[in-house]
Parts: C-alpha cells; structure tokens; sequence
C-alpha cells in the first residue's frame, strides 16, 4: 500500500522536490478558458438561442456552428489537456520534459490557429465583399497550418518525453495504452481537419464536408477525450477521492476499448471513402458499439466512483487523526478547501454512464434489426456537454490549485454554484436530444425541449464564467494568501 501511496503522490510533488522538471504553464488554462468564452460556449450561447427560440438566422449559423465545435473541441477541451498533460505526465513518468521552451510555441500556434478559424470561417458565409473573401480564406487556410503545426509539436513533445520514461514505471504502465490511443488520435483528428479546412478553402464554400466534420468530432471524442478521461481518472481518483486502489488490469480494458473504436470507425471510414467493400463492414459498426458501452460500463463499475463498494485505498494505512490534525471530509482526503468538485465529478460519470448503456442499446438493436429510438447527436452531446464538460469544470479547481502551488481554490463555495449550473446546461442539452423520439406525440413536448435547449448555452456559458473567475483569483493570490487548513 505505501508503494501506491508513493506512486500516486508522485504525481503532485511540489516543484521544491521536482526541480528538474518544469512548472505548471497555466498559459494553456488561460487560453482554453479564454476560446471557452468567446468562440466556444459563446458560439453556443448564441447559436442555442437562436434555434431554440426559433429566431431567424443568416447563411452564416452552420459555419458559426462548425467553428464553435472546432474551437470547443481543440480549444475548451484541447488546450486544457495539452497544459495538464505536459505537467502531469512527466512527473508520471518520472522524467522532466524535454523541450521546456516548445509548450509555448504550441500554445502560440494552437491559440492563433483556433481563434483565426473561428472568426474567418464564419465571416466567410456572411457574403462579404470579394477583396475581404480573399484575406478569410488565407485566414482559414493558415489556421488550419497552424492548428496542425501545434498538434504535430505537442505528439513530438510527450512522445520524446515518455520514451525518456524508466522501463520500471507501473504507474505509467497501467495507463501507457490510453496515452498511446490519445496520441493517434490527436494525430488523427488534426489531419482531418487540416484536409477539410483547405478544402474548403480551395472549393470556394465555407462549410466542411458534413458527414466527414461529424467523423472528426467521433474521432477526437473517442480517441482523444474518453482515454485521456480514463488515464487520469485511474491515476488521480484514488488520491482525490479515496477510492480503491487500482488492482484491475486496467490496461486490459484499454486495449478491448481499442478494438471496439476500430469496429465502430472502420465502416464509416470506408463508406466516407466510396470503397467498394464498406457495406460488408457495416454489421461491425454496431458490434462496436456494444463493446464500447460495455467496456466503459464495467470500467465506471471497476473503478468504483459512483457505488463506493469497496474500502478506500487508505483503509489499512491512515489511523485516527492525532490530537494536532482536524479530520478531513468524511470519505474524502481534504478539508473543502477545493470546494465540493466531486459533485461535479460524480456528475459526469453519471453521464458517462448512460452515453455507455445508450451506445450498447443502440448498438444491439441495431444488430437486432430493430429500430433505435435514440437520436444521433444525443450521445455526442451526452460525451461532450455532460461527461467531459463536468469532468473538466471538477478536475479543474482540484488539480489547477495544487499545479500553483496553492493550498485552495479562491472560492470553495463558486465550485458547488458551478455543479448546479454546469448541471442544468447539460440536462437542458442533452434531455431534448436523448428524448425526442420516447417523448414523440406528447401535447407541449415540442415547447418545452426548444426551450430547455435554448437557455442551455448561456447556462453552459455561465458555468464555464464561474470556472474562470475562480481560477483566475486561485492564480493571482500569493500563495501564504490562500486559504487552507
């Protein structure tokens, strides 16, 4: 038990003790927070709005809504990954980062990049005047360069940095198969959307390929955020809540978690390419889909996050408290000095869990001949505004503090407002969508979904308003001014 104990608090180790390696380059939460708020959820607030309320909108909301994804995806979640990981794994891996000077060039480049594209492209369907045409599709074009450089930068950076890692690293190991999924997919992901950008920028038409744009979100959702999610919640979860320890091959599930990613993308990569076999591919779409549902299930079930089924890894090391040493949160390690962030993550897993039961029930009609009930945004909406959105809003104020080396965040009581209204944007996102085919005849159902949808975005906004205000005063406070017990 105390070899866990070393390998988990390894991981967040103040710099006095890891001067070799580089500190926390909170640029990156900077930025992420700043496209959250501009091009990301501000996108979302107007375009949801706009639809859910049924006012008229130009030419231009398919474009804006492309953008918005893009800069949500690379930017809000991207940014955020990329800054924690360049931290986090390093010391993981016990090795410092090579190249300290280059996570600055990916941020120039990715940060650039994201809000070029964000802006030009849809500017370029507002149908301006041709010498201003000409600048934005040099701007979406050089966007999508830059986009691609900062990727290619940070898969060179970790990669470099994880190879340099001791062949005897367990804590590493055990989440070493994620890692290598996230990597092919960022690699993926930004190739893609290099390729349709210019695209677009050479075929005159300010809109992505759709069907090939929607294939990028599952990509970068299925092997970029769902085994980043999983990697560091096997590695922290214990720590930062008091969970089991990690005894299961947890490896293992990564691996089936890749075989049902190949099932599920290959015959839609065929059928996107015209090749002449794709139909016969078509019956492994749903097996994979089973599996994927399946093994995300039984990965929530093992890692024990939401039934607390078994004793916390702790159980047989930490007596009573001494007379000098007040308890810690009945369950928890802390003192609520991070506000109540696992409410967010309870939360999140809570949607997890039903993207995984609706994925394998789709899946399996599928397979059935039956008709799915279930609409196909539902679950990428149920990915992105329920599980990972949450994730981030209550991994943030945890881990970002102690990354600062500060003993709290600025306001324990923001993080509680942020669960409840971070919560009610995704509930008013996803019901609508997950419910529209169930709900189907019922008087008023059509009102009442327009208008859970609309008020989402600002919701979504507002939460996401919260996060950055409760960092950025977590950043600026001198670190004796923090509070903490």
């Amino acid at each position: 038990m105390n070899r866990l104990f070393s390998q988990l608090e390894e991981t967040t180790l103040p710099e006095s003790q890891t001067r070799s390696h580089a500190p926390f380059h909170f640029g990156f939460v900077l930025a992420s927070l700043a496209v959250a708020l501009t091009v990301g959820f501000g996108y979302a607030a107007v375009l949801a709005v706009l639809i859910g309320f049924q006012w008229h909108m130009g030419g231009w909301w398919v474009a804006m809504l492309q953008a918005h994804g893009h800069a949500q995806l690379l930017g809000w979640i991207g940014l955020f990954i990329i800054g924690v990981s360049l931290y986090f794994l390093p010391r993981l891996a016990g090795t410092p980062l090579r190249h300290p000077r280059l996570p600055a060039w990916i941020l120039a480049l990715l940060v650039t990049g994201i809000f070029l594209r964000a802006v030009s492209q849809p500017l370029l369907a507002a149908g301006l005047e041709a010498p201003v045409q000409v600048g934005l599709r040099w701007s979406l074009g050089v966007s999508a360069l830059m986009e691609t450089a900062g990727v290619f930068c940070y898969i060179f950076l970790l990669v470099v940095t994880l190879r340099s890692a001791a062949p005897d690293r367990p804590a590493l190991q055990t989440v070493r198969i994620f890692l290598v999924i996230a990597v092919a997919g960022w690699g993926l992901y930004s190739l893609l959307a290099a390729t349709l950008a210019l695209q677009a920028v050479f075929g005159d038409n300010p809109l992505l390929h759709i069907a090939w744009n929607r294939f990028g979100i599952e990509l970068f959702t299925g092997f970029v955020i769902l085994p980043t999610a999983m990697a560091y919640s096997v590695r922290t979860f214990p720590l930062y809540l008091r969970l089991p320890a990690v005894r299961w091959p947890a490896a293992r599930y990564g691996q089936v978690y890749l075989l049902a990613l190949i099932l599920i993308h290959a015959p839609v990569l065929a059928q996107l390419a015209g090749a002449s076999f794709a139909s016969s591919l078509a019956h492994l779409s749903p097996i994979g889909k089973v599996l994927r549902g399946g093994i995300l299930l039984l990965f929530i079930w093992k890692l024990d996050v939401l039934f607390r089924r078994y004793p916390p890894w702790t159980v047989h090391r930490i007596g009573e408290p001494g007379p000098d040493r007040r308890p810690t949160r009945p369950g928890l390690p802390d003192y609520g000095e991070f506000g109540r962030f696992e409410l967010l993550l309870y939360a999140a897993y809570v949607f997890l869990a039903l993207a995984a039961a609706v994925e394998l029930l789709d899946g399996a009609l599928v397979l059935f001949h039956m008709a799915s009930p279930f609409d196909p945004d539902a679950l990428r909406h149920t990915h992105l505004a329920g599980f990972i959105t949450l994730l981030l809003l209550g991994m943030a104020p945890r881990m970002v503090p102690g990354f600062l080396h500060k003993r709290s965040v600025a306001f324990p009581g923001l993080v509680v407002a942020t669960f409840f209204v971070a919560t009610a944007a995704a509930i008013c996102r996803i019901a609508p969508l997950l419910l529209a085919e169930i709900l189907h005849g019922i008087p008023g159902r059509l009102t009442v979904s327009m208008t859970a949808f609309g008020i989402s975005g600002v919701l979504g906004w507002l939460a996401a308003a919260m996060l950055a205000y409760n960092l950025l005063q977590t950043w600026r406070r001198p670190a004796a001014d923090t509070g903490g017990p």
